[in-house]
Protein backbone atom coordinates (compact mmCIF):
# COMPACT_ATOMS: atom_id res chain seq x y z
CA UNK A 1 0.00 0.00 0.00
CA UNK A 2 1.34 3.46 -0.90
CA UNK A 3 2.07 6.00 1.88
CA UNK A 4 -0.56 8.45 0.55
CA UNK A 5 -3.30 5.80 0.86
CA UNK A 6 -2.25 4.99 4.41
CA UNK A 7 -2.41 8.64 5.46
CA UNK A 8 -5.85 9.12 3.85
CA UNK A 9 -7.37 6.07 5.52
CA UNK A 10 -5.98 7.12 8.91
CA UNK A 11 -7.44 10.61 8.53
CA UNK A 12 -10.93 9.29 7.69
CA UNK A 13 -10.88 7.07 10.77
CA UNK A 14 -9.89 10.02 12.96
CA UNK A 15 -12.61 12.22 11.44
CA UNK A 16 -15.27 9.57 12.02
CA UNK A 17 -14.15 9.11 15.62
CA UNK A 18 -14.21 12.86 16.31
CA UNK A 19 -17.69 13.18 14.78
CA UNK A 20 -19.17 10.36 16.87
CA UNK A 21 -17.75 11.75 20.12
CA UNK A 22 -18.90 15.30 19.39
CA UNK A 23 -22.48 14.21 18.59
CA UNK A 24 -23.32 13.08 22.13
CA UNK A 25 -24.30 15.58 24.83
CA UNK A 26 -24.93 14.46 28.42
CA UNK A 27 -28.06 15.88 30.06
CA UNK A 28 -28.27 15.58 33.86
CA UNK A 29 -31.57 15.85 35.72
CA UNK A 30 -31.39 16.64 39.43
CA UNK A 31 -33.73 15.40 42.13
CA UNK A 32 -37.42 15.92 41.37
CA UNK A 33 -39.99 17.40 43.75
CA UNK A 34 -43.72 17.78 43.25
CA UNK A 35 -46.57 19.81 44.76
CA UNK A 36 -50.35 19.67 44.37
CA UNK A 37 -51.66 23.25 44.05
CA UNK A 38 -54.78 25.22 43.07
CA UNK A 39 -57.21 22.46 44.09
CA UNK A 40 -60.90 23.20 43.39
CA UNK A 41 -63.68 21.04 44.88
CA UNK A 42 -67.42 20.98 45.50
CA UNK A 43 -68.57 22.48 48.78
CA UNK A 44 -68.81 20.24 51.81
CA UNK A 45 -66.63 18.46 54.32
CA UNK A 46 -63.49 16.67 53.25
CA UNK A 47 -61.96 19.48 51.20
CA UNK A 48 -58.73 18.57 49.33
CA UNK A 49 -55.73 18.28 51.66
CA UNK A 50 -52.09 18.01 50.56
CA UNK A 51 -49.52 15.75 52.21
CA UNK A 52 -45.81 15.99 51.50
CA UNK A 53 -45.84 18.91 49.07
CA UNK A 54 -42.39 19.94 47.77
CA UNK A 55 -41.14 16.38 48.22
CA UNK A 56 -40.57 13.49 45.82
CA UNK A 57 -43.93 11.93 46.76
CA UNK A 58 -46.69 14.55 47.14
CA UNK A 59 -50.19 13.30 47.93
CA UNK A 60 -53.69 14.79 47.69
CA UNK A 61 -56.72 13.50 49.60
CA UNK A 62 -60.38 14.55 49.60
CA UNK A 63 -63.94 13.46 50.41
CA UNK A 64 -65.91 11.80 53.20
CA UNK A 65 -65.11 8.05 53.17
CA UNK A 66 -67.85 5.44 53.06
CA UNK A 67 -67.73 3.76 55.52
CA UNK A 68 -66.34 6.52 57.72
CA UNK A 69 -63.42 4.30 58.73
CA UNK A 70 -62.45 3.80 55.11
CA UNK A 71 -59.88 5.71 53.03
CA UNK A 72 -60.47 8.99 51.18
CA UNK A 73 -60.06 9.31 47.45
CA UNK A 74 -56.76 10.75 46.31
CA UNK A 75 -53.88 11.38 43.94
CA UNK A 76 -50.28 10.29 44.51
CA UNK A 77 -47.22 11.23 42.50
CA UNK A 78 -43.90 9.39 42.83
CA UNK A 79 -41.22 11.61 41.29
CA UNK A 80 -38.27 10.19 39.37
CA UNK A 81 -34.88 10.10 41.06
CA UNK A 82 -32.01 12.12 39.57
CA UNK A 83 -30.68 10.57 36.35
CA UNK A 84 -28.60 11.23 33.22
CA UNK A 85 -29.62 10.82 29.60
CA UNK A 86 -27.83 11.37 26.29
CA UNK A 87 -28.84 13.92 23.65
CA UNK A 88 -27.75 13.06 20.11
CA UNK A 89 -26.91 16.17 18.07
CA UNK A 90 -27.17 14.17 14.84
CA UNK A 91 -30.78 13.06 15.37
CA UNK A 92 -31.73 16.14 17.42
CA UNK A 93 -33.39 14.14 20.17
CA UNK A 94 -32.78 11.92 23.20
CA UNK A 95 -34.12 8.57 24.30
CA UNK A 96 -37.48 8.61 26.07
CA UNK A 97 -37.45 8.76 29.86
CA UNK A 98 -39.98 8.90 32.71
CA UNK A 99 -40.46 11.87 35.06
CA UNK A 100 -42.57 9.97 37.55
CA UNK A 101 -45.66 7.89 38.27
CA UNK A 102 -49.17 9.26 38.84
CA UNK A 103 -51.66 7.13 40.84
CA UNK A 104 -55.38 7.70 41.26
CA UNK A 105 -56.96 6.11 44.35
CA UNK A 106 -60.65 5.78 43.50
CA UNK A 107 -62.18 5.04 46.90
CA UNK A 108 -65.87 5.32 47.78
CA UNK A 109 -66.77 8.75 49.17
CA UNK A 110 -70.14 10.26 50.09
CA UNK A 111 -71.90 12.59 47.65
CA UNK A 112 -72.68 14.92 50.58
CA UNK A 113 -68.99 15.72 51.03
CA UNK A 114 -66.43 17.43 48.83
CA UNK A 115 -65.51 16.04 45.43
CA UNK A 116 -62.43 17.18 43.52
CA UNK A 117 -63.03 19.17 40.34
CA UNK A 118 -59.50 20.19 39.30
CA UNK A 119 -55.95 20.53 40.57
CA UNK A 120 -52.46 21.31 39.24
CA UNK A 121 -49.30 19.31 39.76
CA UNK A 122 -46.10 21.37 39.79
CA UNK A 123 -43.03 19.25 39.14
CA UNK A 124 -39.64 20.90 39.71
CA UNK A 125 -36.07 19.80 38.99
CA UNK A 126 -32.75 21.08 37.65
CA UNK A 127 -31.23 20.38 34.24
CA UNK A 128 -27.54 20.54 33.40
CA UNK A 129 -26.55 20.20 29.74
CA UNK A 130 -23.05 19.18 28.70
CA UNK A 131 -21.61 19.91 32.15
CA UNK A 132 -23.10 23.42 32.30
CA UNK A 133 -24.56 25.20 35.31
CA UNK A 134 -27.80 23.53 36.48
CA UNK A 135 -30.93 25.43 35.43
CA UNK A 136 -34.20 25.31 37.39
CA UNK A 137 -37.04 23.78 35.35
CA UNK A 138 -40.71 23.45 36.28
CA UNK A 139 -43.54 21.56 34.61
CA UNK A 140 -47.23 22.17 35.31
CA UNK A 141 -49.85 19.48 34.78
CA UNK A 142 -53.55 20.46 34.83
CA UNK A 143 -55.91 17.73 36.06
CA UNK A 144 -59.69 17.85 35.60
CA UNK A 145 -61.54 15.32 37.74
CA UNK A 146 -65.05 13.90 37.22
CA UNK A 147 -66.16 12.19 40.46
CA UNK A 148 -69.03 10.33 38.82
CA UNK A 149 -72.19 9.06 40.46
CA UNK A 150 -71.65 5.37 41.16
CA UNK A 151 -75.31 4.49 40.50
CA UNK A 152 -75.88 6.30 37.20
CA UNK A 153 -76.85 4.22 34.17
CA UNK A 154 -75.56 4.82 31.60
CA UNK A 155 -72.40 6.14 33.21
CA UNK A 156 -70.63 9.40 32.38
CA UNK A 157 -68.44 7.61 29.81
CA UNK A 158 -71.60 6.57 27.91
CA UNK A 159 -71.27 2.90 28.83
CA UNK A 160 -73.54 0.65 30.89
CA UNK A 161 -73.17 0.41 34.65
CA UNK A 162 -71.94 -2.89 36.08
CA UNK A 163 -69.70 -3.99 33.21
CA UNK A 164 -66.21 -3.24 31.94
CA UNK A 165 -64.55 -0.25 33.57
CA UNK A 166 -67.90 0.42 35.32
CA UNK A 167 -68.03 -3.02 36.94
CA UNK A 168 -68.06 -1.62 40.51
CA UNK A 169 -70.19 1.41 39.65
CA UNK A 170 -69.41 4.25 37.28
CA UNK A 171 -65.70 4.83 36.84
CA UNK A 172 -64.22 8.24 37.66
CA UNK A 173 -62.77 10.13 34.68
CA UNK A 174 -59.53 12.15 34.75
CA UNK A 175 -58.39 14.49 31.98
CA UNK A 176 -54.88 15.92 31.84
CA UNK A 177 -54.17 19.12 29.95
CA UNK A 178 -51.25 19.08 27.50
CA UNK A 179 -51.14 22.86 27.00
CA UNK A 180 -48.10 23.30 29.28
CA UNK A 181 -46.29 20.07 28.45
CA UNK A 182 -43.09 21.80 27.20
CA UNK A 183 -40.24 23.68 28.87
CA UNK A 184 -37.25 25.32 27.17
CA UNK A 185 -33.72 25.58 28.54
CA UNK A 186 -31.15 27.69 26.68
CA UNK A 187 -27.52 26.60 27.00
CA UNK A 188 -24.72 28.13 24.87
CA UNK A 189 -27.28 29.67 22.55
CA UNK A 190 -29.08 26.37 21.91
CA UNK A 191 -32.72 25.99 22.97
CA UNK A 192 -33.20 22.52 24.42
CA UNK A 193 -36.83 21.51 24.88
CA UNK A 194 -38.06 18.92 27.33
CA UNK A 195 -41.10 17.48 25.56
CA UNK A 196 -43.75 15.89 27.74
CA UNK A 197 -45.19 13.24 25.45
CA UNK A 198 -48.07 12.45 27.77
CA UNK A 199 -49.23 9.86 30.27
CA UNK A 200 -48.38 6.27 29.44
CA UNK A 201 -51.34 4.06 30.43
CA UNK A 202 -51.22 0.34 29.64
CA UNK A 203 -48.51 1.02 27.05
CA UNK A 204 -50.45 3.79 25.25
CA UNK A 205 -50.26 7.59 25.49
CA UNK A 206 -53.40 9.26 26.83
CA UNK A 207 -54.65 12.61 28.12
CA UNK A 208 -57.77 11.01 29.60
CA UNK A 209 -58.20 7.83 31.58
CA UNK A 210 -60.83 6.11 33.68
CA UNK A 211 -60.40 4.37 37.02
CA UNK A 212 -62.55 1.45 38.20
CA UNK A 213 -64.39 2.24 41.44
CA UNK A 214 -62.66 0.90 44.59
CA UNK A 215 -59.34 0.45 42.78
CA UNK A 216 -56.24 2.37 41.72
CA UNK A 217 -55.02 3.43 38.30
CA UNK A 218 -51.44 4.36 37.37
CA UNK A 219 -49.92 6.39 34.56
CA UNK A 220 -46.27 7.15 33.77
CA UNK A 221 -45.24 10.63 32.62
CA UNK A 222 -43.05 10.09 29.54
CA UNK A 223 -40.72 12.72 28.03
CA UNK A 224 -37.70 13.30 25.78
CA UNK A 225 -35.42 16.18 24.76
CA UNK A 226 -35.12 17.95 21.41
CA UNK A 227 -33.36 21.12 20.22
CA UNK A 228 -35.32 24.06 18.79
CA UNK A 229 -32.27 25.43 16.96
CA UNK A 230 -29.51 23.65 15.09
CA UNK A 231 -26.92 22.18 17.43
CA UNK A 232 -23.39 23.01 16.23
CA UNK A 233 -21.07 20.02 16.31
CA UNK A 234 -17.57 21.25 17.23
CA UNK A 235 -14.98 19.90 14.80
CA UNK A 236 -11.76 21.90 15.30
CA UNK A 237 -9.69 18.76 15.87
CA UNK A 238 -11.06 17.01 12.79
CA UNK A 239 -10.57 20.08 10.61
CA UNK A 240 -6.97 20.36 11.79
CA UNK A 241 -6.37 16.68 11.00
CA UNK A 242 -7.86 17.07 7.54
CA UNK A 243 -5.74 20.18 6.86
CA UNK A 244 -2.58 18.37 7.94
CA UNK A 245 -3.40 15.38 5.74
CA UNK A 246 -4.08 17.55 2.69
CA UNK A 247 -0.86 19.47 3.24
CA UNK A 248 1.02 16.17 3.53
CA UNK A 249 -0.49 14.86 0.33
CA UNK A 250 0.39 18.08 -1.51
CA UNK A 251 3.98 17.89 -0.25
CA UNK A 252 4.35 14.27 -1.38
CA UNK A 253 3.03 15.14 -4.86
CA UNK A 254 5.43 18.09 -5.16
CA UNK A 255 8.38 15.89 -4.23
CA UNK A 256 7.24 13.28 -6.73
CA UNK A 257 7.09 15.88 -9.53
CA UNK A 258 10.53 17.23 -8.55
CA UNK A 259 12.02 13.75 -8.65
CA UNK A 260 10.45 13.16 -12.09
CA UNK A 261 11.96 16.40 -13.41
CA UNK A 262 15.42 15.50 -12.01
CA UNK A 263 15.24 12.08 -13.64
CA UNK A 264 14.33 13.63 -16.99
CA UNK A 265 17.14 16.22 -16.85
CA UNK A 266 19.73 13.61 -15.91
Amino acid sequence: MKPVTKITMFSLAMLASAHVNAALVTVEFGAFTGSWVNAVADSGSGQPMTIGNATDNPMLRWGLPSPSSGPQSGYDFASAASFDTTFDTDTGTSDDFQLGTFTHLNNVILSTGASLQSVDLQLSTTVSIDGGTPVDVQFVFNFTHNETSNSADPCANGEANGVGVNVNGCADIITVSTSQFTDVTTVNGIQYTVNIQGFLVNGLFADRFETVEQSTNQAFIQANISALTEVPVPEPASVAILGTVLAGIAMIRRRKRQNQRQNLSS
